[in-house]
């Protein structure tokens, strides 16, 4: 019988985040590298597809299923792939034809602006009033260079700028877990969970080595019960 699990929260940008979308149109010192947005509302999002992709990335590397460039199959046995690739049966794999295995387990939902924390960490909601404020649509642009690695200066013709979404921006989470065995599913959650925590303690989009897409999950519910990340041990 298939039941369906809800997670929901908040995510909280602890720097600018950086989820690249299209560029319509060239224009002379504009943005080189514009972020995702809604086209009815021009207002950055992120999409479900990021979130799941960098929390696949990895869990599957936490677990040691990634050796050599290949993984491992669904039921396939081995060390540290510990009774069939999990990562696998949650995210979804390409072997329904070979395997009697269930489809992909877990949704993400694309996550729409809530608003954005002020100084004293309250959530700001008016969108309108945020806008004002920021003189802009919730992005800013950061100008980037190239740096020599002998002299330590900035090379020539090296300078980009990048769109962000700027600090303090909160995003909405919302997963849906499905469970279809309860016996073979049932440590799924807690799986979902040390992904969250291991993407909490990486970084999403881009430029995550350059100090872009620190993030932090908050106000996080499953059933209605509230779940903080500082208990999930990795």
């Amino acid at each position: 019988m298939l039941k369906t699990m809800k997670l929901t929260g908040k995510i909280l940008l602890k720097s600018g985040l950086h989820i690249g979308g299209s560029k319509d149109t060239m224009q002379i010192g504009g943005i080189d590298n514009p972020v995702i947005k809604n086209s009815l509302t021009n207002l950055p999002y992120i999409p479900g597809s990021s979130l799941k992709g960098k929390m696949r990335f990895l869990l599957e590397h936490y677990y040691g299923l990634v050796k050599t460039g290949d993984l491992p199959k669904v039921n396939e046995t081995g060390d540290n792939t510990w009774e069939h690739n999990r990562i696998a049966a949650i995210f979804g794999h390409m072997e329904h034809e070979k395997h009697s295995t269930k489809p992909t387990r877990v949704i993400f939902a694309d996550g729409n602006i809530l608003g954005a924390m002020d100084d004293s960490g309250n959530l700001e909601t008016d969108l309108d009033k945020l806008k004002e404020k920021m003189l802009a649509d919730f992005v800013e642009a950061k100008t980037e260079v190239a740096i020599d690695r002998i002299t330590g200066t900035a090379k020539g013709g090296a300078l980009r700028t990048i769109e962000r979404v700027p600090a303090g921006v909160v995003f909405s989470l919302e997963v849906v877990l499905k469970i279809y065995d309860e016996e073979m599913d049932k440590d799924h959650l807690e799986i979902l969970l040390k992904g969250l925590k291991l993407l909490q303690n990486d970084s999403l989009g881009g430029s995550g080595s350059r100090g872009s897409g620190r993030i932090e999950f908050q106000d996080l519910e499953v059933a209605g019960e509230k779940i903080s990340l500082a208990d999930i041990k990795l």
